[in-house]
């Protein structure tokens, strides 16, 4: 109930925050604050996919109820982290002199574009500093205790909301209110490690638990990894990027709104099928391949129950919506909302059959389709926005999503249970031969 109501605070914070900086920056500093998350977004393969690894592997660990192993994993994950985080703020700060800011931003004012370029070097340390600490929360999702981490979160998000009224009543630069949205996620990442070292003192990472071999495990895991989250950056977060460099950042605003509004949907889908990737991992650990089935379909239909009507219900009701809390000086047409309710409803359906394929660990398979679609998500956005206007980039990855990842991710899934089914029919037949009876576990 507890973790719920965070979600639900969460949310909340987030769509305030929406007409709260619209309203405030106006359509053009808007734009060029979308284009800078999108541009962090694109940037979270940084990590070479190690967080995700850790996911894996401490749901593994924490399945075998191996305390050790899930702590060296916990400390080499944080050497490795710690020293990707180091290296991309060097990198970063030599080249930042070096951008062309206005070219990149695609505005014709100087003064917006410095803005844009200050609010990038706050948004960039963030990132940065964050990298590391991000081991924290996958350690608690991959011990399936998340609620924890969102519960937290949730407190987060409302100092970041508090930050954020305190700029605007401030009058405060876009560096200033880059700076307050961040602030409160790097107070619930600490909060949240020291719960989980709290609660865990057996996790407490320390030098000599690092262990080379822990280590090139996660590295082997996290490549697989790192190459979804690039073809992810490449083809799903660069929407506003596109627009940005083909219409000006000024058009942003017109997509970024209300995609946010429709990102809501899929952001709850997630945060409910978002502990089932440990848990199928653990599930699969322990053979219990009939919870693993069961539980993937109803989390389908779970997702599609949900997105459907209230995907509609936004679509239909999002020009009075946005009106209503970002005035007149939006509008945004009715095509536009279509797709976007559409994509809202896709994006939904997609996350049950990610958390079953990562959880599987069935990833070489979705590296190969990730990457095509990519591609071919980000060619196409770029020649429909072209003709099409900001329409296009929603088109193109709704095309790309249901000709090429739909099918794709079906025919993995189809694939998985037939082997799953195939060892538990061996499991049935070898647990009643004699002394074999009470092995195993199950839910």
């Amino acid at each position: 109930m507890s973790a719920s109501l965070a979600r639900i605070i969460g949310l909340s914070a987030s769509l305030v925050s929406v007409p709260l900086t619209y309203r405030y920056l106006g359509g053009e500093r808007y734009g060029i604050w979308m284009v800078l998350t999108s541009f962090i977004a694109v940037m979270a393969f940084a990590d070479l996919g190690i967080g995700n690894g850790v996911v894996n592997a401490i749901s593994e660990a924490y399945g075998r109820d191996d305390r050790q192993l899930a702590r060296e994993y916990v400390t080499s994950a944080f050497v490795l982290l710690f020293a990707v985080g180091s290296v991309l703020g060097l990198v970063g700060t030599l080249a930042y002199p070096f951008i062309p800011w206005v070219r990149l931003f695609n505005v014709a004012s100087h003064s917006a574009a410095s803005e844009g370029a200050r609010a990038f070097l706050v948004l960039f340390y963030w990132f940065v500093v964050n990298i590391p600490l991000s081991v924290i929360t996958r350690v608690q999702s991959g011990l399936q205790k998340a609620y924890w981490s969102q519960i937290v979160t949730a407190l987060g998000n409302i100092l970041s909301l508090l930050g954020l009224l305190i700029v605007v009543a401030k009058h405060g630069s876009l560096a200033w209110l880059v700076f307050a949205s961040t602030f409160g996620t790097i107070v619930a990442t600490v909060l949240n490690g020291w719960l989980l070292f709290d609660r865990n003192p057996w996790l407490i990472p320390e030098w000599h638990d690092y262990r080379g071999d822990r280590a090139k495990r996660l590295l082997k895991l996290g490549i697989l990894f790192f190459v979804l989250q690039v073809a992810g950056a490449v083809g799903y977060t660069s929407d506003n990027i596109v627009i940005a460099q083909v219409l000006g950042a000024s058009a942003v605003a017109v997509y970024a709104v209300p995609q946010k509004l429709f990102s809501f949907v899929s952001m709850i889908v997630s945060m409910g099928t978002g502990p089932l990737w440990p848990a199928y991992g653990e599930a699969m650990a322990r053979g219990d391949a009939v919870w693993v089935r069961r539980c993937f379909w109803g989390s389908l239909r779970a997702s599609l129950a949900f997105s459907v009507p209230l995907c509609t219900i936004l679509a239909f009701a999002g020009p009075w919506l946005l009106r209503i809390t970002m005035g007149k000086s939006l509008h945004a047409p009715l095509s536009l909302l279509i797709v976007l309710g559409l994509w809202g409803i896709v994006a939904s359906a997609s996350q049950p059959m990610a958390m079953l394929l990562n959880g599987a660990g069935v990833l070489k398979e979705q590296a190969v389709v990730a990457t095509v679609a990519s591609i071919a998500n980000l060619l196409l956005s770029i020649f429909l926005t072209k003709r099409l206007g900001t329409i296009g980039v929603c088109l193109g990855s709704l095309f790309t999503q249901l000709a090429i990842v739909f099918p794709a991710g079906l025919f993995m899934i189809r694939k998985l249970f037939m082997r799953l089914d195939m060892s538990h029919t061996i499991s049935d037949r070898n647990s009643v031969i004699p002394c074999q009876i009470g092995s195993g576990g199950g839910r």
